[in-house]
């Protein structure tokens, strides 16, 4: 694992901050990207730390602009890809009826969790590495799963992330061929700003949940749906 390189989106807190630490301790290159520089400051401790490990990008994952602008500058710097995790996400967490929805908030949840990862993807396809396999996972949610019997809650949330799955899926058909696996992947109820304090997980447990399934993840198992436990959920 020592000579991968990893991206990961919404990095400078929660899930993605772990996932950065993480890999950095696992001996990776990790290239962490965040919306806002004002919030890097748990990076730059890590920066301190890790020095030329890791490189901290800024990179909001519903401007286009910026994507072009980190696909750009990773291919200015020669830097080959070995794994993304499409890790930032976005909650409209008061949409729990039909008689009232934020439109707003609910349309962001499909820029952040669905499309983003689909155009960041599709920028990034050129600079992932040729000479081994490589890997796309996708934070999504058990909330997006059609087949699971659960509650109405989060429109915008649950309906993004099913689009998320299908991305996964669609990703997965289409690049077997290239030598590239996709996995999505359900993190848990996790302690983290969108998590709340009262969730069951730490961010810690389902940081490694997660790097645990994308360590099993191969061209034979592409295209599926796991929980941190590595067990397999219903689309």
């Amino acid at each position: 694992m020592n000579s991968e390189v990893v991206l990961i989106t919404g990095a400078n807190r929660g899930i993605g901050l772990a996932l950065t630490e993480q890999y950095l301790i696992n001996g990776c290159s990790v290239i962490a990207t965040c919306r806002d520089d004002a919030t890097t400051t748990e990076l730059m401790s890590l920066k301190a730390q890790f020095a030329d490990k890791l490189l901290i990008e800024s990179m909001d994952v519903t401007c286009p602009e910026t994507i072009h602008r980190l696909a750009n500058n990773l291919c200015q710097q020669n830097i080959s890809l070995d794994l993304i995790i499409n890790n930032a996400g976005f909650l409209d967490q008061a949409n729990h009826s039909i008689h009232a929805i934020d439109y707003a908030d609910a349309e962001m949840c499909f820029k952040v969790n669905a499309l983003g990862p689909l155009f960041l993807t599709h920028c990034l396809l050129s600079l992932l590495n040729k000479n081994r396999l490589c890997k796309i996972a996708i934070i999504s949610s058990s909330k997006g799963s059609l087949l699971k019997a659960q509650g109405v809650d989060w429109y915008g949330y649950r309906m993004s992330k099913a689009a998320a799955n299908m991305l996964a899926v669609n990703l997965a058909t289409e690049l077997v061929d290239d030598n590239v696996a996709v996995v999505a992947i359900h993190p848990g109820w996790v302690q983290t700003d969108m998590g709340g304090s009262s969730a069951r997980l730490k961010v810690n447990d389902s940081a490694n949940g997660i790097i645990k399934v994308i360590n099993h993840l191969s061209i034979h198992n592409t295209g599926q749906f796991y929980d941190v436990n590595g067990e397999q959920l219903p689309f």
